[in-house]
């Protein structure tokens, strides 16, 4: 289960795995369009409500904003939708622009939550062996089928309890010193190989790492024609990239990319648009 509200003033959207998650992240969005509506008088704070007739007030400002953020939520619970994939305002079909840090609860959130609509999973990482980790611990059986495109030589060793030749996995090497076409072209023939056999959702853990090594251009180039070959097999993929680990003006280049981008905070995740 999974709640989705939508604010009515502004572009944000927020999604969170419980209902009191969810809460929480709309109550901080109200707060910042309506705290004019608290202010210090005579010795104490007064809110009052932009929708109805309600204030009240506190002598302390912290008790105060804990009111006023829950009288708001209550106008605006009606419009928490459950029952609602991240994915669905784009047919679960598209580009997803995850920010957050790579190895973090939010990423990991993102993963299970994109993976979930799939039966084919693609992964092009550094790290398969808590990609596949990720999928024994979290999900109840295996996916039909699910490929690792890595430059690791041995990408699951130290892997345990699970046995690597039972279940329907391709490893696909790639050599380290491939530039950003070859790369493409792998992805793409792994696609073509199996974009009739189901749904395919595809991870690309490796966008920060390309956007170190090659100029900004380049990168460009290649996410508009990934992000097109994706499309062209109906794919769902998403990229993770940490936002402080790259400068504001590169983000906001790379942010016009992807159909939808949100900043996993934990379990919730939010879209300014």
């Amino acid at each position: 289960m999974v709640y989705r509200w939508r604010c009515p003033h502004c572009d944000f959207s927020s999604w969170a795995a419980s209902r009191e998650q969810a809460a929480e992240s709309v109550k901080s969005h109200l707060l910042s369009h309506y705290h004019g509506n608290i202010g210090q008088e005579d010795f104490s704070y007064r809110w009052s409500c932009p929708y109805c007739e309600a204030e009240n007030h506190h002598h302390e400002r912290d008790e105060a904003v804990t009111e006023f953020k829950d009288h708001l939520f209550d106008h605006v619970e009606p419009h928490l939708k459950p029952d609602v994939h991240l994915a669905d305002g784009i047919d679960r079909t598209g580009s997803i622009l995850v920010k957050a840090p790579l190895e973090s609860t939010g990423a990991n959130g993102a993963r299970i939550h994109l993976l979930t609509p799939a039966n084919i999973y693609i992964f092009v990482t550094r790290d398969p062996k808590q990609r596949i980790e990720l999928i024994r611990d979290q999900f109840a059986e295996w996916p039909a089928s699910t490929i690792v495109i890595t430059t690791k030589s041995q990408p699951f060793s130290g892997v345990d309890g699970i046995d690597l030749e039972t279940i329907p996995l391709e490893i696909v090497h790639l050599n380290k010193g491939l530039g950003l076409s070859s790369l493409g072209e792998t992805v793409s023939r792994v696609l073509s190989e199996h974009e009739s056999t189901g749904k395919i959702s595809l991870e690309f853990d490796i966008l920060s790492e390309i956007i170190k090594k090659f100029e900004v251009q380049d990168v460009l180039q290649f996410l508009r024609g990934f992000t097109a070959r994706c499309d062209r097999s109906d794919a769902l993929s998403h990229y993770y990239v940490n936002p402080k680990a790259q400068s504001e003006s590169v983000m906001n280049v790379f942010e016009q990319l992807f159909d939808l981008q949100v900043e996993a905070k934990g379990l919730v995740f939010e879209s300014e648009g």
